[in-house]
């Protein structure tokens, strides 16, 4: 009887052991701009690019040259994203199933473009590296992109479709992938293809004349509009939620065309805010309402935002239609609240020229007037006399005058150190040959800084005024 048992017991142990082998999944690969980082497995549903998530199936570190694996233990089939911080590392979005073991090895941003993938499962994937080297994504195609070679906006345009074209006949021709993979391959493509064509119309003017005003092409430009169907079957890849912010954009710049670019400025955040409201319930409403988040930052400058704002999230409220997106919504939105006048200043520890600590929360009991700034930004630098008279002008007043560079790396934080020395012999008439007066910090990798990420900084300068009580006086000051 023990026998029996002790084989039952062997039996049941090798059982388990043979249905945990068939349900683990693995996703490996080497990605070189991602060493010595944090990689999240995030289902393409239940997050937004750029936005934060809590919804991470898996973790891993890379190690010095890029390599990852990620180990689930359990997983249902369908697309998934590789996100490093809040950003797609991985240029695709690839399809899992459990069971699947895969390997996936893209080049650097910098390198002659590569992309391979192998294992068991990677036959559905395999179309991938095929449309890679049509596509590349890397630093010489984006180069071409924002270059002065496209004279007239249809050519551009031309130049997108014969791509597009291509992309669509090599997917049609693939005979390793199903109708359903196929269809959701093609409709990537097209929304791919939008985004480039929206974004052109964003830069070209920039890049051809060096002005920042939006270019407005024929209406033919927007044919491409005509392979974009938003129903709730199209909305869900990365491509198109990348899509979603520069569809929006578009559609509020036509509304403005005849209007001043200052009442664009002022109003577009408010249109945006009305026109997602007033759309029919789906995911594509969510993914407009998701990308009116990338204008907040802007939108603090205005006296009225945390008005409109609380009034777009009670309407919005009852307009999702996705409950995950909800979710990622109402957490985006409270970190912007937490910046409204009267809220405790997020505090933050940040080193100084002699790499000494300072926190901002040491100076409680008196006003401080940030300006985040960088040696990189010639508007910061022209800033800097107006500067130095505001801080004579408050000499004798309790006001700490705090300067935050946004500096990358280490050769930019040692130029840095010369700048505000007032030995940077380009830009010492700014400081009348003098050091610059004022409390000075520096924030490592820029926009990214851990340390000022809850004052939501994209653009400088900034300014950030906070009252004796460290008290947010203005998230976004004059």
């Amino acid at each position: 009887m023990k026998a029996v048992l002790f084989w039952l017991v062997i039996l049941l142990l090798t059982f388990n052991a043979c249905v945990k082998k068939e349900t683990e999944t693995f996703i490996t690969g080497r990605f070189p701009d991602s060493r010595n980082s944090t990689l999240n497995l995030v289902s393409i549903d239940n997050y937004f690019p750029d936005l934060g998530t809590n919804n991470i199936i898996a973790s891993t570190k890379t190690d010095s040259i890029g390599n990852f694996t990620f180990k689930i233990k359990q997983i249902q089939s369908g697309f998934f994203q590789i996100l490093k911080n809040k950003y797609p590392a991985f240029r695709y979005d690839i399809f899992v199933e459990a069971g699947d073991s895969i390997y996936i090895e893209q080049s650097s941003w910098n390198e002659d473009p590569y992309l391979s993938i192998s294992g068991k499962g990677s036959e559905k994937l395999k179309y991938l590296t095929e449309d890679y080297k049509i596509f590349p994504k890397g630093k010489a195609f984006n180069e071409k992109l924002n270059s002065k070679e496209f004279e007239k906006a249809l050519s551009f345009k031309i130049f997108i479709d014969s791509i597009q074209n291509i992309r669509i006949k090599t997917l049609n021709s693939n005979t390793t992938i199903s109708g359903k993979l196929k269809a959701i391959f093609k409709n990537d493509i097209y929304a791919e293809s939008a985004e480039l064509l929206f974004y052109h119309l964003e830069r070209r003017n920039y890049i051809m004349k060096g002005s920042f005003d939006y270019y407005y092409p024929d209406t033919s430009y927007y044919s491409f509009l005509n392979n974009l169907n938003f129903d709730n079957s199209f909305c869900h890849s990365t491509a198109i939620k990348k899509m979603a912010p520069d569809y929006l954009n578009a559609k509020a710049r036509i509304a403005f065309k005849k209007e001043d670019e200052t009442r664009y400025w002022e109003e577009n955040l408010s249109w945006k805010f009305n026109y997602v409201s007033n759309q029919p319930k789906s995911i594509w409403t969510d993914l407009l309402a998701l990308s009116t988040i990338y204008d907040y930052s802007f939108g603090l400058m205005q006296d009225d935002f945390f008005d409109k704002l609380k009034a777009f999230s009670n309407k919005m409220e009852r307009l999702f239609y996705s409950k995950s997106y909800q979710q990622v919504f109402k957490n985006n939105v409270s970190e912007y609240f937490i910046l409204s006048p009267g809220m405790p200043a997020p505090d933050f520890a940040l080193p100084d020229s002699e790499g000494n600590i300072i926190r901002l929360s040491d100076f409680k009991g008196k006003i401080v007037y940030i300006d985040f700034w960088g040696t990189w930004c010639y508007p910061c630098i022209q800033e800097i006399p107006e500067a130095i008279k505001l801080q004579k002008k408050y000499k004798n007043k309790p006001v700490v005058f705090l300067y935050v560079a946004l500096e990358y790396n280490e050769k930019n934080i040692a130029r840095w150190k010369n700048f505000i020395a007032g030995k940077d012999k380009r830009f010492a008439e700014f400081l009348d040959h003098k050091a610059f007066p004022g409390i000075h910090l520096v924030a490592e990798k820029q926009f990214q800084n851990e340390n000022i990420k809850p004052y939501k900084i994209n653009f400088a300068p900034t300014y950030v005024l906070i009252d004796q009580d460290g008290n947010i006086v203005s998230a976004r000051a004059e």
